[in-house]
């Protein structure tokens, strides 16, 4: 069953790929913002920061890692040219790997490396609901004079002291966690916060290739499907038919 879904997910990816300039994705308002929020920290002479949280690459939160840094990437690669360098914080050690490399490519890209230094990814303690992270990251957008923060992956009620310190010191945030509590406070401390699932299309949204719009129409495809087929299910039980 699970390789049948992985070929259907392949099969619906390349299709949509083909047609990629053909699909008109369904609209994710927080991409729209994060692209706008980046650009109002790069003109007001602000930095911008970007926590991982305790995405790990070695646990169940892998894919939220693997999204995360493909996020940091996007938002580094928009904001270079701001006064104050894009930084990051995690609290797990081999992602913390992950996040220097996204960094560093990200600079590359925008022919800045000589700017670039590893310490720009900052490692806190680690461990779910960390307070160490959350300390980090809220110091961070005050010593650093962090204009906007993203905040994508995992968090859990750690993520209210963040928000807190956003709110009081009139600091940007985009907020998002794959943890119910966290995702909860998220949608309470943002107008516009990234919901759910939307962590692992941003790179359609914001690097609009062929194949990323493909993964993207390829996801929302089995989405539908996954509906229907439970819908089926429940309909089947109602009818008293025993499969």
């Amino acid at each position: 069953m699970i390789y049948a879904i992985l070929l259907i997910a392949l099969l619906l990816t390349v299709i949509s790929a083909m047609r990629a300039r053909t699909i008109a994705l369904r609209a994710v308002p927080a991409y729209r913002s994060l692209q706008q929020r980046l650009s109002e920290a790069v003109e007001s002479g602000r930095g911008t920061h970007v926590s991982l949280g305790s995405s790990a690459l070695l646990d169940e939160s892998a894919l939220t890692a693997m999204a995360s840094a493909e996020l940091l990437y996007q938002a580094a690669s928009r904001a270079y040219g701001g006064d104050l360098p894009v930084t990051a914080s995690l609290s797990d050690p081999v992602t913390h790997c992950v996040a220097q490399d996204r960094l560093r490519r990200a600079y590359l890209l925008r022919n800045r490396l000589d700017t670039f230094k590893p310490t720009l990814a900052r490692w806190y303690p680690s461990g779910v609901s960390s307070l160490a992270l959350a300390a980090g990251v809220s110091a961070s957008l005050l010593d650093e004079e962090s204009g906007f923060a993203l905040l994508c992956g995992r968090f859990g009620t750690e993520l209210a002291l963040i928000a807190e310190t956003s709110v009081r010191y009139d600091r940007d945030l985009l907020p998002h966690s794959t943890q119910i509590e966290g995702q909860a406070i998220a949608y309470a401390a943002s107008a516009m916060p990234l919901l759910a699932e939307e962590l692992f299309v941003g790179a359609a949204y914001l690097e609009p290739t062929p194949l990323h719009i493909g993964g993207a129409a390829a996801q929302d495809a089995l989405r539908y499907l996954a509906i229907v087929f439970l819908i089926a299910l429940a309909a089947l039980a109602f009818l008293g038919v025993n499969l």
